[in-house]
């Protein structure tokens, strides 16, 4: 998420350090190998905070166990960003809700508002569950896993709390002692009336509610009461429809109670696969010959399209397309894993080379590698962007033998680097512990008093270590920097439960398969997310850290992310099976997804080559995965040249290297002589043509061939298949792709070869 800079009041003073003095105290510095950060913020850094810039408290209970996160679909339940103290729509799909001070507003969203550019599945309540007379101060948040949240009602007179999360149909309710109230917003007709079961349809939309044994549902005005056999809980369900097997089938999973949900996952490097297993933890709160205690959960289309578990036929509409429905405890998924290089292979003599060596030499010697960002400053994002096209540089330059660019850019690296991990102002990382995250100074887009985008930001770093990593040994950068470089890599997407600094994968979201962008997520619309391909330059950076140094644990979290984001992104910002975005949405892509839609726009601007481009850039070796379906690039490309009437300007660079996914020689022809203009300020002229003159002489990606290690790639061109393989260990590498074709690979290289073929 990206959005102007906004004035903020100055904050209280959080440590003794000022930016006035030289250098901070030792004693306000923690270390991590030989990277240092603030202990906590100083004097003119700002950290999580309110609208009007007072610093936010996390709005948890007093019996909350866990650790305080943000960026999650439900985040304005636990960050109060303006003066409602209970919390903006939140969309964990197929349901819709919200908390006010009389309880749970509940939705199902199931038909879409299309506009020019946009489709969303906005928030509109069917119906309110509450206990009576609650009237509360506001709502908390009790408990929360991987993709549920619990929420209390400050109303110590009248208990009220709620369970509900993504691919849930069911919301779970405990209310003490008190009557369970259940209000429609429109007049609600009920079709099914049995002792402690109710169905009824409102607005269109079937519901039913389970109360315990002995208990009965009344009527009082328009809403349903039951005083739930003095046991105070129940479970409220939107049914798929109001056939008499649908009611029975949910009645039989009713009171399986959902407690936690994990996601945990596996990377099978010689089989190249990643495995995810989702597991729900419930208590079955009544037991009995009828029931289960087993729930009953909606999958999205990422998720059953990889899945063997066998699926209902009943479905559920949502913003993400058609949810699928399953009765169980736990599911997998399997991904096929594609593999990562971290630059390609160096074009041929004839084949462009020269020109990507001179581009090399003008633009590894210039002045400053690291220049200003567009907005100014050196922000974390921008100064990031310039971290990314220094590495990539150096990444070709090794492709290219020039170890003279290599020696330049990578010593510029490691500068940049110690300046930023020496945890001295003006540029440095300081620690937030009320809200458990690792801040960037100066922060770009609110990414200090929102905690937006550090997905975006922080993988531009990893990625500059992991190339620092491989490309200057001698600096032993697993050692030095390494135990820094996981504090950005947990500060994202930590999964390892004995590091209780962050919270369990702050910005990805399991279930969903992609991260959210939005800290307090203070908006109708839900979370959001912009930029997917930076989404998965992070993934791909962890991915590229854990390969380079040895970290298999972080080798493995960035081989799941990448490729459960591919699997995302395919779906969810390109429709590339076209059963995702709703009839009427006039455009192939989504610039920002939402919690109840998407949009064709971006934060800042709706040039439409932004619009296209934000999905693409930084183009890197882990941007192969947009090669993976030529078809959505060229219906992509067709329509950016209608909507901008033309010939795009802005970021023409970044789109060259999208085309050359699916035709090099085009896209060869489009950059040929049309160079008078700035690239983009994360690419360079360098990594453009080393991008096109490579893909032109390696063909399109070949996505049916994989092999036994991390690092590979496989094409198919006019010349047969090209095998590439890169080895960042210190011992020979024999590599085996599973259409039997074998390279040896020595330490520290990277190895090709093209083999005629007429499959």
């Amino acid at each position: 998420m990206r959005v102007p800079r906004i004035a903020l009041p100055a904050l209280v003073v959080l440590a003794a350090c000022s930016h006035a003095t030289p250098a901070i105290d030792e004693s306000a510095l923690r270390a991590e190998g030989s990277a240092h950060y603030g202990a906590s913020l100083c004097e003119g850094e700002r950290g999580p905070a309110d609208r009007k810039g007072k610093p936010a408290t996390p709005k948890v209970t007093a019996d909350f166990r866990g650790l305080p996160t943000s960026n999650e679909w439900w985040s304005s339940l636990m960050w109060q960003y303006d003066d409602d103290p209970y919390s903006r729509p939140m969309y964990p799909h197929p349901l819709a809700v919200k908390a006010e001070a009389g309880g749970l507003g509940v939705g199902y969203p199931s038909e879409p508002v299309v506009g020019p550019r946009s489709y969303r599945f906005p928030y509109a309540p069917d119906l309110r569950l509450s206990t009576t007379g609650l009237r509360a101060r506001d709502a908390r948040v009790r408990a929360w896993s991987d993709w549920a949240v619990t929420a209390a009602w400050g109303d110590d007179a009248h208990p009220f709390e709620a369970t509900f999360g993504h691919g849930l149909p069911f919301v779970y309710v405990r209310t003490g002692k008190g009557d369970a109230r259940v209000e429609p917003v429109a007049d609600a007709q009920a079709w099914s009336e049995k002792g402690e079961v109710l169905a009824f349809t409102v607005k269109g939309h079937d519901y039913a509610l389970f109360a315990p044994t002995g208990a009965a549902w009344r009527r009082d005005g328009r809403a349903f009461v039951s005083d739930l056999a003095g046991k105070g809980f129940y479970s409220v369900a939107v049914l798929p429809d109001h056939a008499p097997e649908t009611l029975a089938l949910f009645r039989r999973h009713a009171y399986a109670f959902v407690e936690s949900t994990r996601a945990t996952f596996a990377y099978d490097v010689r089989a190249s696969r990643v495995t995810t297993r989702f597991e729900v933890t419930t208590h079955l709160v009544e037991p009995g010959a009828d029931r289960v205690d087993e729930p009953l959960l909606a999958l999205y289309p990422h998720q059953w399209k990889a899945t063997r578990a066998p699926l209902a036929k009943a479905s559920y509409a949502s913003p993400r397309g058609t949810m699928r429905l399953l009765a169980a405890k736990t599911f997998e998924t399997e991904r096929t894993f594609h593999g990562l290089l971290p630059a390609l292979p160096a074009p041929p003599q004839d084949g462009g080379r020269g020109q990507v060596e001179s581009y090399l030499h003008d633009e590894a010697g210039a002045g400053d590698l690291f220049p200003v960002g567009l907005d100014g400053a050196k922000d974390t994002y921008w100064a990031g962007k310039s971290l990314g096209r220094v590495a990539n540089m150096a990444w070709i330059a090794r492709a290219l033998g020039d170890e003279d660019a290599v020696t330049r850019l990578v010593g510029a690296l490691e500068r940049d680097l110690d300046d930023w991990f020496d945890g001295q102002p003006p540029q440095r990382f300081a620690y937030d512990a009320r809200w458990r995250t690792l801040i960037g100074f100066p922060s770009g887009y609110q990414s200090g008093t929102e905690l937006n985008d550090h997905h975006f930001h922080y993988g531009y770093f990893v990625w500059a270590a992991a190339t620092v990593a491989a490309l200057d040994p001698s600096r032993k950068v697993a050692e030095t920097w390494g135990p820094f470089v996981r504090m950005l890599v947990h500060d994202v997407a930590n999964t390892d439960d004995a590091d209780t600094r962050f919270p369990r994968m702050r910005y990805f979201d399991p279930y969903a398969g992609h991260s959210w962008a939005s800290g307090p997520a203070m908006f109708d619309d839900g979370n959001n997310e912009e930029s997917s391909s930076e989404d998965v330059n992070f993934a791909a950076a962890a991915l590229l850290w854990g390969t380079v140094t040895g970290d298999d644990a972080t080798r493995d979290l960035g081989a799941y992310l990448y490729e459960t984001l591919v699997s995302a992104i395919e779906q969810y910002w390109l429709d590339v099976d076209h059963d995702v975005f709703p009839r009427g949405y006039a455009h192939p892509v989504a610039g920002i997804v939402w919690g109840d839609g998407a949009v064709y726009d971006t934060w800042w601007d709706r040039n439409p080559i932004y619009v296209h481009g934000i999905n693409v850039l930084p183009v890197t070796g882990a941007s192969l995965y947009l090669g993976r379906r030529p078809a959505a690039i060229r219906a992509y490309e067709a329509h950016l040249l209608e909507q901008n009437r033309g010939p795009v300007h802005q970021w023409r660079d970044v789109m060259w290297m999208y085309r050359a996914l699916e035709g090099a020689p085009c896209a060869d022809a489009l950059a040929d002589d049309d160079h008078y203009f700035d690239p983009e300020f994360g690419n360079s002229w360098t990594a453009t043509f080393a991008w096109i003159h490579g893909l032109r002489a390696l063909g399109t990606v070949d996505a049916d061939v994989t092999a036994d290690t991390t690092s590979y790639a496989v094409f198919r061109g006019p010349a047969g298949r090209t095998h590439t393989a890169y080895n960042p260990g210190p011992r020979p590498l024999h590599v085996t792709f599973s259409d039997g074709a074998t390279l040896d690979v020595a330490p520290g290289s990277q190895a090709t070869k093209t083999t005629a073929t007429t499959k």
